[in-house]
């Protein structure tokens, strides 16, 4: 496996995790405002986050085992994959641009690092000006509710694949739309009415009145990106409500 130090760049910085561990996990929670992640720190305190972490590791099917692999979680958040992936045996760097905080200009990953004992890394970066020499090479790349979020979703693709090794492991999800969808019972339905690759762009907050959300593919385009990017053995693993998930491996 992989495993080797890379050097830092003016495009990436690493915020220093205390060393010292945070003896209450109550105290964590309680100075982040707002937590993504549901986070078990022990203790009985899991972070109050709105994501069903559990059930989504589950959807994503993150292998049981990551022993000497390295891995990089794109858009970590609070942490809880990369967290996930170093219990499971990776040496992890966590990368988030943190343009969609929530509040207060900051996430929860410290708290929850230093409660953890954790030993990843947090980088501050775009995932658009990922470069090999800055970063190394990655054996799987998490790329989770991110690629909707960015204006240049094929750039980043290829950037992702330009630092995972010859038949690394992508595990991406992501919002994608169909040309015609209706809701029923708080589920959507929907469906294509050709084969043709779609996107479609909010230029402002047309989507969940979030500004930082951008594009949007249908399932041809997002599978043709793929390819056209560096990936192979593209493989849709499931898809739930307005959410599609995927593997792919990168090129050898």
């Amino acid at each position: 496996m992989l495993g080797s130090a890379v050097p830092q760049s003016s495009y990436y910085w690493s915020i220093a995790i205390a060393e010292t561990s945070i003896p209450d996990p109550a105290a964590a929670v309680a100075e982040v405002p707002v937590w993504r992640h549901r986070i078990d720190l022990g203790g009985g305190v899991v972070t109050p986050g709105t994501e069903d972490t559990a059930q989504e590791l589950a959807r994503l099917r993150v292998p049981a085992r990551l022993d000497g692999e390295r891995v990089l979680d794109i858009g970590c958040s609070d942490g809880f994959y990369s967290f996930e992936c170093e219990r499971r045996g990776a040496s992890v760097i966590a990368l988030d641009d943190e343009s969609s905080l929530l509040a207060s200009g900051r996430n929860g990953f410290q708290a929850a690092a230093a409660v953890l004992g954790s030993d990843v890394e947090y980088r501050i970066g775009d995932v658009h000006e990922l470069e090999r020499s800055d970063v190394g090479l990655f054996d799987t790349v998490l790329f989770i509710n991110v690629l909707y979020h960015l204006k240049s979703p094929l750039l980043a693709l290829e950037r992702i694949a330009s630092v995972t090794a010859p038949g690394g492991r992508l595990i991406l999800k992501t919002y994608y739309r169909n040309d015609v969808r209706i809701w029923f019972r708080g589920r959507p339905y929907g469906f294509d009415i050709d084969r043709r690759p779609k996107w479609w762009f909010f230029p402002n907050t047309e989507l969940g009145g979030d500004p930082t959300n951008w594009f949007a593919p249908n399932v041809v385009a997002l599978e043709g990106a793929l390819r056209v990017s560096g990936w192979t053995d593209i493989e849709r693993i499931g898809t739930h409500g307005d959410r599609l998930y995927y593997h792919a491996r990168r090129e050898s």
